[in-house]
């Protein structure tokens, strides 16, 4: 795994407690993935964006939030039933 992004998973699991994240390369230096996390569960999509983001924010440096082109926010159930079909 890229440096860059076992940093940023450290990261976003201390905020997220119990998170798992999967990672994709979305072009030479961007990635995208899915954050998937209980915590989510009730949650409307654009607050978990909102938080989401206002985390990456606090975190990645101007030079790093430009690596990441996509991270959708799922709760295990959401990602389950992703997986099923």
């Amino acid at each position: 795994m890229d440096v860059f992004l076992k940093k940023l998973t450290a990261r976003l699991r201390q905020h997220f407690e119990g998170c798992e994240i999967e990672w994709e390369r979305a072009a030479e230096n961007r990635f995208g993935g899915v954050m998937i996390w209980e915590g989510f569960v009730g949650m409307e999509q654009i607050k978990r964006q909102r938080i989401l983001w206002r985390t990456l924010d606090k975190e990645l440096s101007s030079q790093e939030r430009p690596k990441i082109a996509v991270l959708l926010t799922m709760t295990p159930e959401e990602m389950a039933s992703a997986r099923e079909g």
